[in-house]
C-alpha cells in the first residue's frame, strides 16, 4: 500500500506545479437532464484529477453532476479523506490540519476571470499541499483499516460508493472482490443475510429516500440519482422496502405537498403549494 500512495503523493506533486484547468461540474438548474448519465449527488466535496488533458474537477456538497473519467477521485469532508477505496479519519488526530472544505470553498468563489488566474492557481497549489499533508500523516490510518475490515464491509463501502452508476452489475462488484458471483453472494448472506443484488437495491433505496425527504426533488430525479433505469421498477422496489410509494413517501416527509387531487382543497391553507407525481 506504501507504493500506492507514493504513486498518488508523486502524482499530485506534478499536478501542483503544472497549470491546471479548475472545472466546478454541476447541473446548472439543480435538475436531472432528461437523457441522465449517472448523474447524481455527495454530502461532500468531490475532486477529480485528469490528465488528459489536465484538468481538476470540482463537485460542492449537494451539486448534482455528472461521472467523469478521472485518474484518482477524492472525497472531502471536515472529518475525514477518501481516496479511491482507502478511508482516512481526520478527525481522530488532532495533529491533521485539514483546511480543505475552507480552501475549496473560497476557490469555488473565485472569478472565473483571467485577473484572477494567479490567485485560482495558488489556491489549487494550497489544496493538493493539504491533501498531500493528509496522505503523509494518515498512510498508516489507512493501511490499519485496509487490513481490519473483512472483505465483505470493503464491497459493501464500495456499492456505498458506486450506487448510482445505473450499469453497475454484480459481475463488476465481484471483480472488485476478486471472487465470483456466487462466492461474493455467500459471504455477503453470511455478512447481513442479503446476496449482491439486494445490497445494492438495499443502498440505492436508502439514498433515494434520503433525497425524497427534499421538497426540490422530485420522484422521478431520485431514481435517475440513484442509479435506477426504470422509474416503475423503481416505484415498486421502494413499496416492497418501505411499505409505501416513493411519492407517498415524499408527502409525508414534506406536510406542504399535496397531489393534483388534494391541491383544489388545500388550496387556501397554504400560500404556496407542491404538486407531487400521483
Amino acid at each position: 500500500m506504501k507504493k500506492c500512495f507514493d504513486r498518488i503523493y508523486a502524482y499530485l506533486e506534478k499536478f501542483k506545479n503544472a497549470d491546471t484547468d479548475i472545472m466546478f461540474q454541476s447541473v446548472p438548474d439543480g435538475k436531472v437532464p432528461a437523457e441522465a448519465f449517472d448523474y447524481h449527488l455527495h454530502k461532500h466535496w468531490e475532486l477529480k484529477f485528469c490528465t488528459q488533458p489536465q484538468i481538476l474537477y470540482i463537485h460542492p456538497p449537494q451539486t448534482i453532476h455528472c461521472s467523469t473519467g478521472y485518474d484518482y477521485v477524492f472525497a472531502v469532508t471536515p472529518g475525514y479523506l477518501r481516496v479511491s477505496e482507502w478511508f482516512m479519519d481526520i478527525s481522530a488526530d488532532e495533529n491533521v490540519y485539514n483546511f480543505l472544505p475552507e480552501l475549496l470553498d473560497t476557490l469555488s468563489r473565485v472569478p472565473p476571470h483571467s485577473d484572477f488566474n494567479g490567485f485560482r492557481h495558488h489556491l489549487t497549489q494550497a489544496v493538493i499541499s493539504n491533501i498531500q499533508l493528509i496522505l503523509e500523516k494518515l498512510q498508516w490510518y489507512a493501511e490499519y483499516d485496509f487490513k481490519h475490515r473483512d472483505l465483505a464491509e470493503r464491497v459493501l463501502n464500495y456499492m456505498s460508493n458506486h450506487y448510482f452508476h445505473a450499469g453497475l452489475s454484480a459481475g463488476d462488484i465481484a471483480r472488485f472482490a476478486g471472487i465470483s458471483p456466487q462466492q461474493l453472494n455467500v459471504l455477503l448472506k453470511r455478512k447481513n443475510g442479503m446476496g449482491i443484488r439486494q445490497n445494492l437495491i438495499r443502498i440505492r433505496l436508502e439514498h433515494a429516500a434520503e433525497l425524497l425527504e427534499n421538497p426540490d426533488c422530485s420522484v422521478k430525479d431520485a431514481a435517475a440519482l440513484t442509479g435506477w433505469h426504470s422509474p416503475f421498477y423503481f416505484g415498486n422496489s421502494f413499496r416492497k422496502h418501505f411499505g409505501i410509494s416513493p411519492g407517498e413517501f415524499r408527502r409525508q416527509s414534506s406536510p406542504f405537498l399535496f397531489t393534483k387531487k388534494e391541491r383544489g382543497t388545500k388550496k387556501n391553507e397554504i400560500s404556496r403549494l407542491y404538486v407531487v407525481e400521483p
